[in-house]
């Protein structure tokens, strides 16, 4: 690389730090900055002024909906059907920054490089990446500013794909759109009509919309539904004698392997439960019909497709080639062919409907979900639709969060919400509140997912206490290989810098495994004891910045150190809460694990966290069972 000029500044976007100096740097994957050496990074950049950074992409993205095209919004211009605008549904709108739409975290950092960079002087920008979208945006950046700028494309890290894979991934995005909904089609074909005479005649009038993903797997054995999303509410509906409707999302698992067993799964469940159950899949309301008005609805996003981009490209400025990709599958490929056929069958399942006084569905605030919300009320369903988020807040998920200027529109185009959100305890409703959501819309209901944290259930463990003590680490793995292997690593590095003995106990994901060859310096166990049970026997929990496992350690009042992953945004639920230790080097976790000793629990830590009462007194007053007050 040649000598860079006092004037010059190299932004590094790779993953292996520099080894030789070259002047001024701006880490753009790395956390580590020392003014004094002239080392700034852009991840700490963003987590310094992440409140403001939130809320200008949150604008930004407001401000895409409202763009004029030939004097009407764009809003205005995606009304599929009356009352309702596409432009929702979108990617753009979704913004799911971990896995649907990464470039977020781009737009982000360079919102916040922006703002840096600003009377720093520097006449000439060298970026070093494989990220050629990245490259785009720091050229027109550069332009903007009046500075030089080179671009030195680095080595991109290849995966492995299959010929197939490979193939899907370089056809244009209409194609994929026809791919997509051909394989669906295929796939689903044979639940069409399945439960949908019991949806018909239904005598329940209370509504769950929910994922049949994440079952008991011995429960549908004898026709009984029994959901880990869900856990005692099913249970406790039954006990008041409340016939309820569910309306599942078929998601593909090891346990329902392809759409004929689960065709068999939801008849065993309306025949075990005699109509006070009404199950039935969404995909049961395929007809040809649909299939028509969801290619209708494709060619309609087809025409708009040129003019809006004209009009999102110039809104959005120096940020469009990382939001480009997202407008095109969301317009035309095959991430528009789900939404809409989403659109339709929702818009079918609902009027099919008898009227009902609730719902509740399980809310991520993906694209389907204000397909729903929209087919709820054009069906004439009750004004009492709750959607309740079924893992905790984190501040980065952006799915969560709007422009507070959304909060006040209600035009027929404006934001569709339910009409309140399931928030199940204090830090969730403090996240809502402090994001400016109306706190009229949030309504209190027990964390099912986490009643266990009342320390009712007893658990088996094939480790004795007496290989425990004050200095045992446990380690709670990520459901992402490259997020596992980054905390291993970072683990395995400060490890030699460690004065004291220490334990490792690893409880890896069921969908990560870590094997004790991979790190010898460790000497770790590794098991597969449930974690509360190995909560008992730690003085320190150490995870992964998005893993949601980091709560059971928080409310079990364990201090908890995260790895940060310098490559994404912070995605801990436990961001801003006290007891929890951030670190992205070797070093700083070395510090920690060396006072490991003098780390105490602490009493009550959590203890608000989520609502937890065994008896769902809170959801017993949403639904209004009979002898809740």
């Amino acid at each position: 690389m040649r000598v860079m000029q006092d004037s010059e500044l190299l932004v590094w976007d790779v993953g292996d730090k520099l080894q030789v100096k070259h002047g001024d740097v701006a880490y753009w994957q790395s956390y580590d900055a020392s003014e004094t050496d002239r080392i700034y990074a852009v991840p700490k950049l963003v987590e310094n002024n992440a409140d403001q950074l939130r809320s200008q992409y949150l604008a930004l993205i407001y401000e895409l909906g409202e763009a004029k095209v030939k004097g009407n919004r764009v809003v205005e211009h995606l009304e599929l059907q009356p009352g309702f605008s596409y432009w929702w549904m979108t990617l753009l709108a979704e913004k799911c920054n971990f896995s649907k739409s990464p470039q977020i975290d781009n737009v982000i950092k360079l919102m916040a490089f922006k703002a840096w960079l600003k009377g720093k002087g520097y006449k000439h920008i060298l970026l070093v990446s494989a990220n050629s979208k990245l490259a785009a945006t720091m050229h027109q950046l550069a332009n903007d500013l009046a500075l030089g700028f080179e671009w030195q494309e680095s080595k991109q890290q290849r995966t492995e794909e299959s010929l197939v894979k490979h193939i899907y991934n370089r056809l244009p995005y209409s194609l994929k759109a026809f791919v997509w909904l051909s394989k669906h089609l295929i796939s689903r074909w044979s639940l069409r009509g399945v439960g949908v005479d019991e949806w018909k005649k239904t005598k329940a009038k209370t509504t769950f919309i929910s994922y049949l993903f994440n079952l008991v797997p011995d429960a549908p054995k004898d026709g009984h539904y029994e959901s880990r999303y869900w856990t005692a509410l099913p249970q406790v509906l039954e006990e008041h004698q409340v016939n309820s409707n569910w309306l599942h999302l078929y998601v593909k698992d090891a346990f329902l392997t392809n759409s004929k067993e689960v065709a068999k799964v939801i008849k065993q469940f309306n025949k075990a439960n005699g109509g006070n159950q009404v199950h039935v899949t969404l995909d049961s309301f395929l007809n040809s019909r649909l299939i028509f008005l969801v290619l209708w609805d494709w060619f309609q996003l087809f025409r708009l497709k040129k003019s809006l981009r004209i009009a999102l490209q110039k809104k959005s400025g120096i940020y469009w080639p990382f939001l480009q990709e997202d407008y095109l599958n969301s317009m035309v490929g095959a991430e528009a062919m789900s939404n809409l056929l989403y659109l339709n069958l929702f818009k079918s399942a609902m009027s099919a409907l008898p009227s009902q006084e609730k719902g509740v569905y399980l809310q991520e605030n993906q694209g389907w979900e204000f397909g729903l919300i929209h087919s709820w009320r054009a069906a004439g369903h009750s004004n009492c639709l709750v959607g309740v988020p079924h893992t905790p807040s984190k501040f980065w998920d952006l799915r969560s969060y709007f422009d507070q200027r959304n909060y006040g529109q209600f035009d027929k185009y404006s934001l569709p919400l339910p009409n309140y959100i399931g928030v199940g305890g204090e830090a969730a409703k403090k996240m809502y509140l402090d994001s400016g959501y109306p706190e009229s819309g949030l309504i209190e209901v027990e964390a099912l997912r986490y009643l266990h944290l009342n320390g009712t259930a007893k658990y088996h463990t094939d480790i004795t206490v007496s290989r425990m003590s004050e200095m045992t680490l446990l380690v709670l793995g990520d459901y992402l290989k490259e997020n596992t292997m980054q905390q291993m690593e970072l683990l395995r590095i400060a490890a030699q810098r460690i004065d004291k003995k220490i334990k490792y106990i690893i409880k890896p994901h069921p969908a990560c495994p870590i094997l004790v060859e991979d790190y010898p310096e460790l000497d770790p166990m590794v098991t597969n004891d449930p974690i509360p049970t190995l909560l008992d026997h730690c003085s320190l929990v150490y995870t992964s910045s998005t893993t949601s496992a980091a709560i059971d350690a928080f409310c079990a009042g364990k201090p908890v150190v995260t790895s940060l992953d310098p490559k994404s945004l912070n995605l801990s639920p436990l961001k801003g809460s006290e007891g929890v230790y951030f670190v992205s080097s070797p070093g700083a976790l070395a510090a920690i694990l060396n006072r490991i000793g003098q780390m105490k629990e602490i009493a009550g830590q959590g203890k608000d966290y989520f609502y937890l009462d065994p008896n769902l007194s809170r959801w017993q007053r949403l639904l209004k069972l009979s002898g809740s007050s």
